[in-house]
């Protein structure tokens, strides 16, 4: 099985493999209400730790997962490729989040777009997806420049969600 890098590097982003050090991080990013508006509402701690060490393990049981994202000096959010059933579709889905201070700047289709081609490109996957809400249309402006087509809607947690998705034979590098 072909391993993502535990480091991932843009022009603007540098991505290191999640770990139990960075939990301060999620904790304030999945507690912050403008982040978690749009990922299914807030959770408690207990929730949150979970969910972290659930990503720590991913690594080992998938070769791939989340990067915790710094630009310069700053801890700024995460991204990565995650398993899904999203949509009733088995696929791997390209995720992120990022602090309210860097929003608007391009940072996540700078990510995303690594992830698409880190998905397909080195890791061989057969396809890749991304779903977000249908409200949220910054992040579907994201998942279409980063190459992901509209398939279908859907709905998850009681909200209708758009999926998008690419597959490796349609990927620009191959």
């Amino acid at each position: 099985m072909t391993r993502a890098p535990e480091t991932l590097t843009t022009a603007r982003l540098r991505g290191a493999r999640i770990t139990a050090a960075d939990r301060p991080l999620y904790r304030a990013l999945w507690q912050d209400p403008d982040v978690v508006r749009t990922l299914g509402g807030p959770r408690s701690l207990a929730q949150i730790d979970a969910k972290i060490d659930r990503l720590v393990a991913m690594w080992q049981d998938r070769g791939f997962g989340v990067y915790t994202l710094r630009e310069g000096d700053c801890d700024c959010g995460y991204a990565g490729l995650a398993p899904t059933d999203a949509g009733g579709r088995d696929s791997v889905e390209v995720l992120y989040g990022f602090a309210p201070a860097v929003w608007r700047r391009g940072l996540a289709t700078e990510i995303a777009t690594e992830l698409v081609r880190l998905a397909l490109d080195v890791l061989g996957l057969p396809e890749v997806c991304g779903f977000t809400w249908t409200g949220n249309t910054g992040s579907r402006r994201v998942l279409e420049r980063a190459g992901l087509v509209y398939r279908f809607e859907f709905e998850r947690a009681d909200l209708p969600h758009r999926y998008y998705s690419l597959a490796r034979d349609m990927s620009v590098g191959t």
